[in-house]
């Protein structure tokens, strides 16, 4: 019994059969993963995609990595998402820049960074170690 397997292997046949069955998966099943499909994309705008990991980095930056999240928080992190490349598209078309002191007061404003309603500059430190990370970086990205 064998020996017909293999010698059925080797026919015409059993190619024709491989292809049939080979052919809907490139095309419909697996072949996005291959042919660069929408892995991990949450969100298009502007045919730019963005994936999950961008969106997680984003949370990053205003909340601690052992943080509880419930999920109507995620769902305005997402709306505060995707405002925020809306504007970074927006900022890029009309070629603004932000000067330093613009940003600091957008950083001084973060209620992550206050204590009894003032900024504090030991929230702020502690966030970025807690973020392994630096205000260099942060202030880059933000």
């Amino acid at each position: 019994m064998l020996g017909q397997f293999r010698k059925f292997s080797s026919s015409i046949y059993a190619k024709i059969l491989m292809g049939i069955v080979v052919i809907p998966f490139v095309f419909w099943g697996m072949g996005s993963n291959f042919m660069g499909g929408n892995k991990n994309v949450i969100v298009v705008i502007d045919k730019e995609k963005y994936s999950v990991q961008s969106f997680f980095k984003y949370m990053q930056k205003f909340i601690s990595l052992n943080q509880r999240i419930e999920s109507n928080e995620i769902d305005k992190f997402f709306s505060n998402f995707i405002r925020e490349k809306l504007m970074e598209k927006e900022v890029e078309h009309f070629d603004l820049k932000l000067s330093d002191k613009s940003l600091s007061k957008l950083i001084k404003v973060q209620e992550n960074f206050k204590r009894e309603n003032k900024f504090s500059r030991v929230e702020y430190e502690k966030f970025l170690l807690k973020n392994n990370s630096t205000a260099a970086i942060y202030e880059a990205e933000f």
